[in-house]
């Protein structure tokens, strides 16, 4: 019996490669929602390395996903050839299936008549820039229940979206089927889908958007969370524009920033699909700041 069958149920998680004209990056989404009782639309599923090329996501169980994420993060941070970026993500995953699998024989106090942990009920992402291989790559790490350890699924296990274009899932499957189709669809009105037409923009992110906003998937909602891995090497978080309880309007890796709060992000509005530099919303701050000063006082006496 699981002991933290709360914190079991799946969301959505993506990874594709973005093309911007001659120009690849590789973008990370995830919605917000932790749930199991009550939902919670502010939660992050997405976090960065500190080398600063490469990302992780997760759907599932924080029980399992977060004490794994956070100790890999750890250990990056930890071992110098990771950290400067002398070993490559290609050999970070190696690694990474290590820690997890050996994280797990600590586990503990089981449950009378249990010998082996529950199989651990989350799936990642892991994802970035190889120089290594001039590309990025990215995998799914999950449960493999015939060999009872965490290992990687390549891109091309089937969790893509046509051959040639290869975009890596984790969450409910039905969220996962829905987003698959929605792209696909958007793909063929493009002209985009077809052999030998590797391409995608931002077609992931609105079917993210898209899903969150049907409520059709309990455990799918909150604010979508993004960070793109650029060429050369280094990750960039965005700000999301997302209506939220309270007025609020402006999120990042799903939560909602105070009301006056500003924040040095760039922004991505999810209609528009644009994305607004962080030094136009500061000058775009000063000047509303200007205009209030200038504004005549008023007597409240009056």
């Amino acid at each position: 019996m699981k002991h933290h069958n709360e914190l079991t149920r799946m969301t959505l998680a993506m990874a594709w490669i973005r093309t911007v004209g001659s120009h690849e990056e590789m973008v990370f989404a995830s919605d917000s929602r932790l749930s199991g009782g009550s939902d919670w639309d502010c939660c992050p599923k997405l976090l960065s390395l500190p080398r600063g090329d490469s990302l992780l996501a997760f759907a599932g169980s924080t029980y399992d996903a977060y004490p794994m994420m956070l100790q890999f993060r750890n250990w990056v941070e930890n071992n110098p050839g990771a950290l400067n970026r002398a070993r490559d993500i290609t050999d970070l995953k190696k690694r990474m299936r290590m820690v997890f699998n050996d994280m797990r024989k600590f586990i503990s106090d089981l449950p009378h008549g249990q010998t082996q942990p529950d199989p651990p009920d989350c799936e990642l992402i892991f994802g970035g820039w190889s120089w290594k291989k001039l590309s990025f790559q990215a995998w799914r790490f999950h449960y493999v229940p015939s060999r009872g350890i965490l290992d990687f699924e390549p891109v091309q296990s089937g969790l893509i979206v046509g051959r040639d274009h290869p975009i890596v899932f984790a969450g409910t499957r039905a969220a996962v089927e829905a987003a698959r189709t929605q792209i696909v669809e958007m793909l063929k009105a493009g002209g985009n889908f077809r052999p030998g037409k590797r391409y995608f923009d931002m077609e992931p992110f609105e079917a993210l958007r898209d899903i969150i906003r049907s409520n059709v998937y309990a455990d799918v909602g909150g604010p979508p969370q993004v960070i793109k891995v650029y060429q050369h090497g280094n990750s960039q978080p965005f700000a999301v524009k997302w209506k939220m309880p309270g007025g609020r309007y402006t999120t990042v890796l799903g939560r909602p920033l105070f009301p006056g709060e500003q924040t040095r992000l760039p922004l991505i509005d999810p209609d528009a699909i644009n994305f607004v530099p962080a030094k136009t919303l500061e000058k775009r701050a000063r000047s509303a700041a200007a205009g209030a000063r200038d504004l005549p006082q008023v007597d409240s006496a009056g």
